[in-house]
């Protein structure tokens, strides 16, 4: 596995989905997943530090696992195939169990849930090699590594393009 921080949020003039880049330092690649609006805007909100007036879906389920006395350990995207990625939001138990909790999720609502539980997001070697493409600090991408003050943002930066 290899950690992933979410590096941009940007809007599909075309379609109004939204992608997801999530930058992997140690391999240098962009994981790009598209979502839909709704998601996408949570997303956005919880990286720009946005919040709501009422609590979104994922602070609810945030607030729930808390309250239970669990935590968000990590969110893992696992797999890719029929054009979509799969994801697991591994959760510590509260009893001090050795083996966690893993609940199948959308990509977008656990990496929405890892933010906002400040949780690692971690993608499967095999789905970066196979569905990431090569990070590029000059050229194509350059625009999404502005204003990056050179370091690994704890938790990932993300604005929202236009």
């Amino acid at each position: 596995m290899v950690r992933l921080d979410l590096l941009n949020v940007g809007i599909v003039e075309e379609t109004g989905g939204i992608l997801l880049v999530m930058h992997a330092a140690e391999m240098a690649r962009l994981l790009v997943i598209e979502t839909g609006l709704l998601e996408g805007q949570a997303i956005a909100l919880e990286a720009q530090g946005v919040r709501a007036d009422r609590p979104l879906t994922q602070d609810l389920l945030h607030e729930v696992i808390l309250h239970l006395g669990a935590r968000v350990r990590e969110v893992r995207i696992e797999d890719f195939h029929d054009e979509a990625f799969f994801a697991r939001i591994v959760l510590e138990r509260p009893d001090g169990a050795a083996r966690p909790v893993e609940v199948d999720a959308r990509p977008s609502d656990a990496i929405a849930l890892a933010l906002r539980a400040q949780a690692p997001i971690f993608v499967a070697d095999r789905v970066m090699v196979e569905h990431g493409i090569p990070e590029e600090r000059e050229g194509r991408f350059a625009e999404l590594f502005e204003g990056e003050d050179g370091g690994d943002q704890e938790g990932g930066g993300g604005r929202l393009l236009h």
